[in-house]
């Protein structure tokens, strides 16, 4: 290679990085020098947030933070962890507030110039990067590292007791996973990326609401949640808000409300990580894929969508799609390849779904005896079986699928054993 292509390159790779992220690298550089420097004495860890995107930012920061505090109560010492922000725009203002006064955050073009050299140290356990995947329970725990300070209660209860509630009254978040995000939001891939493949996730809110209506008859309020939605939700029932498109939405109360639950609804989508976060419950309806990691991080139920070959009539079995390679599958094309047909849940099931959720969260959901039997199954399954996670025993299974459909869907256990 010439000279002139060389400083072409170089000048490319600055044109790809900008002015002021080149400017910052010899100070990233000369910081992680240093940190490299204390790591001999103290034990010194860089962890990436993707902050670009609320369920990374939620979810995974949580798991990297507990996992580095149970790390350091373990070892009885003191660690330094620094976190460091990917993206210059946070998906949630209020959300990146909370971790700045928690954790010790590198944020900018500052931030992102350290994680970009720390993630090039070869020396062990220096860069963590982001724990995508609750391997070791630190979900499991009831406290989360996040508190609301009281003045945010405070407006918290303002903004209940402006629409008949206290911070006591019971109510519930309804999250609906469309296309429009993705494809609207200024988020940092959205422009050149094709997010197409994504729509095997995608539900239709006109069949939640007699799902809706139907919390509401328990005394439950619901709360549509959404920042950027395609539709309202249609419901003349006094308990029933359409949160997302009514004018009450707000970056802060996207998160009080997830953090105060009494539990929430929802498709699959990175707003759940804020439930999840704060230990909230979580059913997840008209889920896939059927083999999602989120099986392993969240404590919840799951009533996945129904998928059957275009020829057939009853749906696949666990063990068929499994077969098919569908079971863990990530694109509307692997299945579309597959021959594979995707069918939503009827308002019918969402009904016995939610219905089956707050009677658990309530304590009062009793489990016939051919349920329990399939549950301990599946389980089993899911814990054991070579095709269903990476290794055996490797990821535990924390989510459990809803009873209701496994009564429905009998035959998914089908060919298991």
């Amino acid at each position: 290679m010439n000279l002139k292509s060389k400083l072409r390159k170089k000048w490319l790779v600055f044109k790809a990085i900008g002015l002021k992220k080149t400017l910052l690298l010899p100070f990233a550089l000369v910081f992680v020098g240093c940190l490299l420097l204390i790591s001999k004495f103290i034990p010194v860890n860089v962890h990436r947030v993707y902050n670009s995107r609320i369920g990374h930012f939620a979810l995974n920061t949580e798991i990297s933070a507990t996992r580095a505090q149970k790390n350091q109560d373990r070892i009885g010492r003191r660690v330094f962890n620094f976190y460091c922000f990917e993206s210059l725009e946070s998906a949630n203002a209020f959300l990146e507030s909370l971790w700045k006064r928690t954790i010790t955050c590198l944020t900018g073009n500052f931030g992102w110039a350290v994680l970009d050299i720390a993630k090039r140290v070869k020396k062990q356990d220096f860069y963590t990067g982001m724990e995508a995947i609750d391997r070791f329970g630190c979900l499991d725990g009831p406290i989360q590292t996040l508190r609301f300070n009281d003045d945010e209660v405070k407006l918290g209860e303002a903004f209940l007791n402006s629409v008949g509630l206290n911070k006591n009254s019971k109510f519930v978040c309804l999250h609906v996973r469309d296309d429009s995000f993705l494809t609207k939001a200024k988020v940092s891939d959205s422009k050149t990326r094709d997010w197409s493949y994504h729509n095997f996730r995608n539900s239709d809110i006109k069949t939640y609401s007699a799902a809706a209506e139907a919390l509401a008859e328990m005394g439950y309020t619901v709360f549509r949640m959404g920042a950027i939605v395609n539709e309202p939700l249609i419901s003349t029932h006094p308990r029933v808000f359409d949160y997302a498109t009514n004018g009450m939405r707000t970056e802060f109360l996207d998160i009080f409300l997830g953090a105060h639950c009494f539990f929430s609804v929802s498709t699959g989508s990175g707003w759940d990580s804020v439930v999840q976060l704060f230990r909230r419950p979580l059913i997840l309806v008209n889920h896939l894929p059927l083999l999602n990691p989120a099986l392993h991080t969240m404590n919840g139920l799951v009533y996945p969508k129904s998928l059957r070959v275009l020829t057939g009539i009853n749906p696949l079995s666990l063990n068929e799609a499994v077969q098919l390679n569908v079971a863990p599958a990530y694109s509307s094309k692997q299945f579309s390849d597959a021959g594979v047909e995707i069918r939503d849940l009827s308002s019918e099931e969402l009904v016995e779904a939610v219905s089956e959720m707050a009677q658990r969260v309530e304590g009062t959901f009793v489990e016939t005896p051919e349920q329990k039997e399939m549950q301990a199954k599946l389980k089993h399954i899911l814990s054991t079986h070579p095709k269903m996670q990476p290794s055996p025993n490797y990821y535990p299974i924390r989510a459990q699928f809803a009873s209701c459909f496994l009564s429905r869907y009998p035959n998914f256990l089908d060919g298991l054993d």
